[in-house]
């Protein structure tokens, strides 16, 4: 294994050093400044230099939080990034991510032309090329591939990753809409059960509302070693009698966020479910649900017929099993302590109103049983009165903001269903709620390995006249190109040599980043993406927050080396290939029959199109003579009958992104509200009167030094000046809106991928036995993964500045258990799991894991050889995870990986 890079405080001091022993040589002599003058002189000139940079507002790009801050300038060059005081989302606070953003942009291994791969894939090499040189490639191996599939458009798959700066996410919808094809995100290996189980239960995700809260229970959501936000500092800021009467911590390990809960309860790992079940079962025993809120609560928002059926599946039916004692022996947790938080947290819920939160972690995709864990939890929510409540689970709306979408693509004929989808339904019994929109990132990543592979060994066979492949099943097609934008499979999707051979049978994939991440290195073609610094944004509205504000980003500085924003990448590159796609569609929907004659041989409709899309019909009747043809021509490129003008891809990039932010705030908002969030980087109704009142400093973006309450100051301004309705967060609602039978799934078959054999979903929650594995306790460990608050996912493994905090994830393993196998700290371990891939780490020994399982934190051991300090600098979590697939929805099930455990 190779060392781990060190990056110590004391190595950039003496860089540091360095430079400084380089810079005095100049004003070395007789008349040298003393040590108090020459400090005196360094903060003169500081302190010119803050006076006289820019400040220029923004939304960070380091996480899915999309925080609104304010990044100084100086001579062309961010130097510091502070948190914007308009923005109630994160109301002057920044994590260590957001401070560490500068590094992105002068990242040593920055992305700083376009690349072409020359070597082999996953070799790194490649030769440098102009826009044009890359665009071209992209744009002829398009072509190509989509005359020979007979304009398949799903031939093409779109990823794009949420987890990090997802604000140019819609130019890069509008291209893949336009040519067509299928999307892929970070949905199933992230929190997809816990989404789906709470849309199918009320309709909506939510948010929890940590800063009315009173009582919380959490199982595994770690929020303050997972993403530290304002509404984390909301909750821990307010635990220990504060503001909260209790935070309820169930974790299998004693991670950050149980040092700061008031309680701390360790649970068998993939058994949270059994527990939410038994507490369910202890509510609807002793009544706790019939309590005068929470009566009238259900009364007004649940169907009769549910909850009445939900109490006899929990008294009578196969719910009646689920006692705290039931629990107890499968998770661990005392049933005597069940029934205790149950009757707490009952009690909180009724005497607050529904201000107590079962919390629905961010990152939810965990085991084979997390649908039904989820709709469990959903539930119990719902039972004691917490949904669309202050305090509880809140539904959110959103400020009106148009989206920057075209909307009038043509519906392509001739592309097909996505083929993860069509993969699942091949296997009998196989993922009955796979999302037919998101997919399934392992089952495509799988598909494509197992038909691509088919087809080539086929000969690489062109589509027959009704669609179908020689050597591929009716319905399957090959994926033979993807493109990439911010998103790192390799490094995010479990079975990373699987991914990789998956990529191998493709002929096109383009990667858009900052860094030559993980993908990039398999790569056709890297186009250089600009950090979040260096471009403008498209406006965008957050309603998941109490507080809705609309936030623009605006570029800090100019674009370094030779990268581009996307829209100055798609937008080019949909011209080079609009005319090629409008005429294999022309093609290959030619209708003999009606137009009455045959397909002109070697006709090329790309020729005759004027730049506005037009025919041009002088020049097309002077090749062709036959007026017939000519006729049959100009009727399937009519409105009537293909309308050829919609196939202008570049029609969606008309407009520019500055223009579209200009034009809507302005027909939304008024002018005012355009030049407001424009340069102060947010915009809420009422915030005109708080700028002109002074409570920001216009300059420098910060709140007045005269400020009473600087902390609180955000939320202050917020609610003095703001003047939406107070309670604007409460969505409303009318009749039984929530479903806590989901009659609809009921009876749905699944296969269990642990022993082949069908199992059967229920219209209410179950416990499955055949569902969990029971480690060997000492001879094997269940891997859990989790992410850590200084890396988000596979995002930043050469960020100095974070490294500098953490350089490693060490492997974390009880110790006992690292007793008895003779293992002290940093020791180096060989793991192995069941399909017998091994990575190797060194290990933390601590009493603060269970002895089921190791846990390793996301975000290291990239397998790009091009970043100098990510490369193989600790474990990588797609690498030693198994290809273990929730059977319900086909997410990634990603603790559900064992391994056994060797000293090096």
């Amino acid at each position: 294994m190779s060392e781990i890079v060190d990056l110590k405080r004391r190595s950039f001091l003496k860089t540091s050093a360095a430079v400084g022993a380089g810079a005095s040589l100049g004003v070395t002599s007789a008349f040298a400044l003393s040590p108090y003058e020459s400090a005196e002189s360094l903060k003169e000139q500081k302190e010119e230099e803050v006076k006289n940079a820019k400040y220029i507002a923004g939304v960070c790009g380091m996480c899915v939080n999309m925080c609104s801050v304010v990044a100084r300038n100086v001579n062309g060059k961010v130097v510091k990034i502070d948190p914007n005081p308009l923005n109630p989302k994160n109301r002057s606070f920044m994590c260590a991510r957001g401070n560490a953003g500068i590094a992105t942009a002068y990242d040593p291994n920055r992305l700083q032309t376009p690349l072409i791969r020359v070597g082999k894939r996953g070799s790194g090499k490649y030769r440098k090329a102009t826009w044009d040189e890359a665009l071209d490639y992209i744009a002829k191996k398009m072509v190509k591939i989509l005359d020979e599939e007979h304009d398949n458009r799903s031939t093409f798959v779109f990823g794009a990753g949420a987890s990090t700066d997802n604000m140019g996410d819609p130019i890069f919808a509008n291209f893949m809409n336009g040519v067509g094809g299928f999307f892929i995100d970070h949905f199933s290996t992230c929190f997809a059960p816990a989404f789906i189980a709470n849309k199918l239960t009320f309709g909506s995700w939510g948010f929890a509302d940590f800063e009315r809260c009173k009582y919380i229970i959490t199982f595994g959501g770690n929020r303050t070693g997972g993403i530290v936000t304002p509404d984390t500092l909301d909750l821990f800021k307010r635990t220990h009698k504060r503001g909260i009467d209790k935070l309820v911590y169930f974790d299998v390990r004693y991670s950050n966020t149980a040092s700061h809960a008031d309680e701390f309860i360790p649970i068998k790992p993939g058994t949270d479910g059994a527990v939410i079940l038994a507490m369910i079962h202890e509510t609807i025993k002793n009544n706790y649900h019939k309590t005068p809120y929470k009566s009238e609560y259900l009364k007004q928002n649940v169907k009769e017929e549910d909850l009445r059926d939900l109490e006899e599946y929990f008294t009578t039916g196969e719910g009646s099993k689920y006692t705290p004692e039931w629990a107890e022996k499968i998770s661990g947790v005392p049933a005597d302590t069940i029934r205790r938080i149950t009757k707490e947290f009952s009690d909180a819920a009724e005497k607050y109103k529904g201000a107590a939160n079962c919390y629905r972690s961010r990152k939810s995709t965990w085991y084979y049983q997390d649908f039904d864990y989820r709709r469990a939890q959903a539930i119990f929510n719902a039972l004691h009165g917490t949904i669309n409540r202050p305090g509880g689970i809140i539904l959110g709306r959103g400020l009106k903001l148009e989206k920057y979408e075209y909307e009038d693509f043509p519906i392509y004929d001739n592309a097909k269903t996505r083929l993860d989808v069509v993969y699942a339904g091949f296997e009998k019994d196989a993922y009955p709620l796979i999302n037919p929109t998101k997919g399934s990132w392992q089952i495509l990543r799988d598909a494509i390995l197992d038909v691509n592979t088919r087809w080539i060994k086929a000969g690489r066979p062109r589509p027959d006249e009704n669609g179908n492949y020689k050597g591929l099943r009716k319905g399957e097609y090959p994926v033979r190109a993807g493109f990439f934008y911010k998103q790192n499979p390799i490094q995010s999707v479990p079975d990373m040599e699987k991914t990789k051979k998956a990529f191998d049978t493709m002929d096109l994939i383009v990667v858009i980043d900052v860094i030559p991440n993980d993908t990039a290195i398999y790569a056709d073609v890297i186009l250089p993406d600009t950090s979040y610094l260096e471009r403008e944004e498209l406006v965008k509205s957050f309603g998941n927050l109490p507080e809705p504000v609309i936030v623009h980003r605006a570029a800090a500085m100019k674009p370094l080396y030779n990268s581009r924003p996307i829209y100055d990448m798609l937008k080019p590159l949909s011209k080079k290939i609009e005319k090629p796609f409008a005429a294999i569609t022309f093609k290959y929907t030619w209708d003999e029959d009606d137009l009455g004659v045959p397909y002109p041989k070697g006709f090329d409709l790309a020729k005759y199109l004027t730049d506005d899309f037009e025919i041009d019909e002088a020049k097309l009747k002077a090749d062709i003579k036959d007026e017939k043809v000519v006729n049959a021509i100009l009727k399937h490129a009519s409105e009537d009958d293909l309308d050829i003008q919609s196939f202008k891809i570049s029609k969606a990039f008309d407009k520019t992104i500055a223009e579209f932010n200009e034009e809507v705030m302005t027909n939304l908002y008024g002018k005012r509200a355009w030049e407001i969030v424009r340069d102060y980087g947010v915009y809420w109704p009422g915030i005109e009167k708080a700028i002109d009142d002074g409570v920001i400093d216009k300059h420098y973006k910060v709140v007045p030094k005269d400020f009473k309450d600087k902390n609180n100051a955000t939320l202050e301004i917020y609610k003095k000046y703001c003047t939406l309705p107070e309670d604007y967060y409460i969505v409303p609602k009318k009749g039984a809106w929530i479903n806590l039978a989901l009659r609809n799934i009921e009876g749905k078959k699944y296969r269990n991928p642990i022993n082949g054999k069908t199992g059967t979903l229920g219209k209410f929650p179950k416990w499955h036995d055949e569902l969990f594995y029971n480690v060997n306790v000492g001879k094997e460990f269940r891997v859990v993964m989790g992410r850590h608050a200084y890396f988000t996912q596979s995002a930043h493994p050469n960020n100095y500045l974070l490294l500098d905090l953490m350089n490693y994830n060490y492997i974390w393993i009880n110790d006992e258990i690292a007793k008895e196998m003779g293992l002290k700290y940093k020791d180096e371990v060989e793991l192995t799991n069941r399909a017998g891939v091994s990575v190797r780490g060194k290990v933390y020994p601590t009493k603060k894991i269970r002895k089921e399982c190791v846990f390793i934190a996301t975000g290291f051991g990239s397998e790009s050889p091009l970043l100098t300090l990510g490369y193989h600098n600790g474990v990588s979590q797609a690498k030693i995870q198994e290809n273990t697939i929730d059977p319900i929805i086909g997410t990634a099930s990603m603790n559900e990986t064992i391994v056994k455990i060797r000293k090096v």
